[in-house]
């Protein structure tokens, strides 16, 4: 006899929103400024603001419309006493910090390698890059302006190209590929007719005039279609893209920018979520004007109110919440790995996704997207892929790497002697354990280091 029952069963929804929220957690800063760039574009309810000269009296920031988002409070000058963010009706969902731009941290990256003298000259060459990542202005005319030597423009400007993404402050796309063409070089990925393409047929190829370009080159049909499969796999027209790593797949981009910074003050560690300090998103007054007086408006004009107002809350809200998960993760992982960040990479504890998703109540699949592709920046200045704080074996890894540089070699050490002195040192690892480590690092074995 067949019996029917209820019972009650606890689950989360999967909505648009925690879609949403998912895709905007698994984005690495650069990426995540397109992604803003995109939903200012498509959605009328929500812009961008820009910061005010004033300053915020307790943390030092720019203030936005007479808000410290750091401080999460609008600013009344000296008096910071008796503030909560709900004073003057202020909702926090409305102001939430933009994601750093390019520009941003090329200026930061870029401050931070001139002496403070040239500043000036960071700002204006920062400042003369269109959206695209090309210079606009010509180093002699930017030195004319500062009133400046042209070497030293020139000199900042070799700098900028240095630690920017392959192509930055380039004049047009030719002269951006052929940088990235020689990026990869420096790297071992050339092909033998690339660089004379884009040099002096770029525009034939891009009309797949390929007979043409070959007889000019004196090569094959054959060779031109692969040298323009070569072209199309890993050079980019704007230097702009080359910092978001999943603008191109096969993309090999030297630059990446801080998801998050770990700074050390009066001992301790201190996890920050780098944001720009100069922009904000909000709600669009004059729709959150409308959306008050909804009940006047016309059963079309209505809906696309709400429709825009609700989808600018949502992407707001999952900023903000992207943003706490962050930086819960990192606090929990600067706790864990305290040791390593202090003495180094020998005292990297073992950690697991799971063991932050167990402490912050959280699902592991959170933590994975919330670290995936992520950067830190550690208190030695160094970037680092939030991942490696999860690879304890990094620890045994360099007392390994430092046996074998060490090694007699007339007599290089066998992986079972390399496990033994492991041993001995603390770290007692299998023989086939060594072995592999030492395929990780491009180590190899004894009968060819003795060779």
């Amino acid at each position: 006899m067949f019996e029917m029952s209820m019972s009650p069963e606890m689950g989360q929804r999967v909505t648009p929103a925690l879609l949403n929220l998912a895709h905007l957690l698994s984005l690495p800063s650069m990426a995540l400024e397109q992604a803003v760039r995109q939903e200012l574009e498509e959605n009328p309810a929500l812009e961008e603001v820009e910061a005010e000269d004033s300053l915020c009296p307790r943390c030092g920031r720019p203030l936005i419309e007479g808000v410290c988002l750091r401080c999460d409070l609008p600013s009344t000058g000296d008096d910071l006493s008796g503030s909560s963010p709900d004073d003057d009706g202020l909702d926090p969902l409305l102001f939430v910090a933009a994601p750093r731009s390019l520009s941003e941290s090329l200026l930061d990256d870029l401050c931070a390698s001139l002496p403070a003298s040239e500043r000036p000259i960071a700002l204006a060459l920062i400042g003369s890059l269109d959206d695209q990542g090309f210079l606009l202005d010509a180093p002699d005319d930017i030195a004319a302006s500062l009133g400046v030597a042209p070497a030293r423009v020139v000199a900042a400007l070799e700098r900028l190209r240095e630690i920017g993404p392959p192509g930055i402050a380039a004049r047009d796309s030719r002269e951006c590929m052929l940088a990235q063409i020689d990026d990869l070089a420096d790297q071992g990925i050339a092909h033998p007719h690339a660089r004379a393409i884009v040099d002096a047929h770029l525009e034939d190829l891009g009309a797949r005039s390929y007979r043409k370009i070959a007889r000019a080159l004196g090569v094959s049909v054959a060779e031109v279609a692969d040298a323009r499969a070569f072209i199309a796999a890993n050079l980019w027209p704007y230097p702009a893209q080359s910092a978001d790593p999943s603008a191109r797949a096969a993309s090999r981009t030297r630059y990446r920018t801080p998801d998050m910074a770990i700074s050390m003050i009066e001992g301790a560690f201190i996890v920050e979520v780098l944001n720009s300090q100069r922009r904000a998103l909000r709600l669009n007054p004059l729709y959150q004007e409308l959306s008050a007086r909804a009940a006047t408006l016309e059963d079309a004009e209505r809906a696309h109110v709400q429709e825009f107002i609700s989808r600018a809350r949502v992407f707001l809200a999952n900023l903000r919440q992207r943003e706490s998960t962050l930086k819960r993760i990192g606090e929990v992982i600067v706790e864990r790995q305290d040791g390593f960040l202090r003495y180094g990479v020998r005292h990297l504890l073992p950690l697991t996704r799971a063991e932050i998703a167990v402490t912050l109540c959280i699902h592991e699949s959170t933590v994975s997207r919330a670290i995936s592709d992520k950067t830190a920046q550690i208190p030695a200045g160094d970037l680092l892929p939030v991942s490696e704080f999860f690879v304890a074996a990094r620890g045994v890894q360099d007392v390994l790497r430092a046996l074998i540089a060490a090694e007699d070699t007339s007599s290089p050490l066998s992986d079972q002697a390399l496990a033994a002195q492991l041993a001995d040192l603390g770290y007692p690892i299998a023989r086939r354990t060594v072995a592999k480590y030492r395929d990780v690092m491009k180590i190899p074995p004894a009968q060819i280091r003795g060779a």
